[in-house]
């Protein structure tokens, strides 16, 4: 099911003022339209995807995380954070609305950016506690797990809006320090990969994901025309995330468009890069955001739905096994057998 693009501040205007597009009631229910999960599942598995909610659930979520181990999914919906068991318990953190995505420490204790945009919370999951530190910068964003124990990478800035720079945060001390010396540009996105000491970063006002060793900056692989980058945990693979081709709206049954909607919307898509050749794979026919390889199973991934062959369908948190689609593609993803997990499932 391919939804339409619309607002509601543009519903609202179109509700209360002269306007030649649709009425109101005619708007939601375009919006609105009924979701049939059948087709949606059919999707997900002929492509090798689990879905962690319901094909047909608002699914408004912000972000996401899986724990080391696998068994817990940390997600924030507009009703704020939750952490969903692989026991089917689902319940809510006691931690506000935060400002972006978390980091797992370890499978139970959780780093978050607070709201308030000069904090790092430290959340033990089970018993609800919280620690709340104070920053020497601000606007904390993109953590992610770091080498040590304790240790979280996140990106912030000195000033509201300023170039943003890559720093470490120390949970047990609260002390944080620049991660990286050689880098001097500020720093639009970037995850890191601590088991082989390797960040993949899009550098302030470039075009490009690049990734380089922590320790010495030096270039491992360079993808142009891509936003964002994620290594796996044993530095063989990238996949990249960026704009894929421009589809028309409702496809050709849209000669009567009304003209204040797009005539095309851009799907968000993915690409597999063995990095030992630089060869590439598009990941034709799936749309979505914020990969993230899932780090209980070898070569096993996440990331929040957008749709399926151009269509777009309700936003879920998906999961699934990328061997059999990289090998197809000519890859070699022999490596030990993955690791026992029991994926979230999805709800009824």
């Amino acid at each position: 099911m391919r939804r339409l693009i619309a607002l509601t501040p543009l519903l609202v205007l179109l509700a209360c003022g002269e306007s030649e597009g649709p009425t109101f009631t005619e708007a939601v229910s375009t919006v609105y339209t009924p979701c049939d999960p059948d087709p949606i599942k059919l999707k997900a598995a002929t492509k090798n995807l689990q879905l962690a909610f319901s094909p047909c659930g608002s699914n408004n979520f912000l972000n996401y995380a899986w724990s080391p181990n696998g068994l817990n999914l940390y997600y924030r919906a507009s009703q704020g954070a939750w952490v969903k068991k692989d026991t089917g318990e689902n319940y809510p953190l006691r931690i506000g609305m935060p400002r972006g995505g978390p980091a797992w420490i370890n499978s139970e204790i959780l780093a978050y950016p607070d709201r308030d945009g000069r904090k790092i919370g430290v959340y033990q999951v089970s018993a609800h506690v919280l620690n709340l530190v104070e920053l020497d910068h601000i606007e904390p964003d993109h953590l992610t797990k770091g080498i040590e124990a304790d240790e979280v990478l996140f990106s912030a800035s000195d000033t509201p809006g300023g170039v943003r720079d890559i720093y470490r945060f120390h949970a047990n001390t609260g002390e944080t320090e620049k991660a990286f010396d050689w880098m001097s540009g500020g720093v639009e996105t970037f995850t890191y990969q601590p088991k082989v000491d390797v960040v993949c970063l899009r550098e302030f006002a470039a075009t490009d994901v690049e990734c380089r060793k922590g320790e010495s900056g030096e270039r491992v692989i360079k993808v142009r025309g891509r936003d964002r980058g994620s290594l796996s945990t044993d530095g063989r693979f990238l996949v990249t995330e960026g704009p894929g081709t421009p589809v028309a709206v409702m496809g050709a049954e849209m000669a009567n468009r009304p003209s204040f909607l797009p005539e095309t919307i851009t799907p968000p898509q993915f690409w597999i890069h063995e990095v030992a050749t630089g060869k590439e794979l598009e990941w034709t026919g799936v749309h979505g955001k914020g990969f993230q390889w899932y780090t209980a199973a070898d070569y096993w991934g996440s990331f929040l739905l957008w749709g399926f062959d151009d269509f777009e369908v309700n936003r879920n948190v998906t999961l699934g096994d990328l061997r059999a689609f990289m090998q197809a593609g000519g890859f070699d993803v022999s490596a030990p057998p993955p690791a026992e997990s029991k994926p979230v499932t999805a709800a009824p």
